[in-house]
């Protein structure tokens, strides 16, 4: 009888988190303080419970470490957000477990966007289709802004793809 009983609270405790885990993991709006950036588009922050958790900007791609212009669009990053509290939003979870973000800042709307704006990203159209992402790279390209000076920029999905 008991163990009857136990399993089905186990079975109802499955499908709570099945049914929630959609809107519950990925329609989230919480604050965290950002303690380590890896890189121009992933950082890593506690939450208020004291909680670890790596993060991954949405819509865009940063220059990968042996990249030129890595260490400058991990600066640029860390200038707008390292040791501060940040507002993200969580549109997914990526296959590393990283939270897809996102993020805003008391003075940066959109973290990502500002990224691309400063030539320090691409737009990840293969993950994104914002006409406003676009049109930010766009405009970085013309103005040769950041990354955007180097005559032949390679993405990171390219390099990536070579080694």
């Amino acid at each position: 009888m008991k163990i009857v009983l136990f399993k089905k609270h186990i079975v109802k405790i499955l499908l709570i988190v099945v049914l929630l885990t959609p809107t519950g993991a990925f329609a989230q709006r919480f604050r965290v303080k950002v303690t380590h950036i890896a890189d121009g588009d992933t950082f890593t922050a506690v939450n208020r419970d004291e909680l670890k958790l790596r993060f991954r900007l949405y819509g865009i791609d940063a220059p990968e470490k042996k990249q030129p212009y890595s260490t400058v669009s991990k600066e640029a990053l860390s200038k707008m957000v390292l040791g501060k509290t940040v507002v993200v939003d969580v549109k997914s979870t990526d296959g590393w477990g990283r939270h897809v973000v996102i993020v805003s800042t008391q003075t940066v709307k959109d973290v990502g966007a500002n990224m691309i704006e400063q030539g320090m990203a691409w737009h990840f159209k293969r993950y994104d289709q914002s006409p406003h992402y676009r049109a930010l790279e766009k405009k970085a390209r013309e103005k040769r802004r950041g990354l955007w000076y180097d005559t032949k920029p390679v993405a990171p999905w390219d390099y990536k793809a070579k080694k």
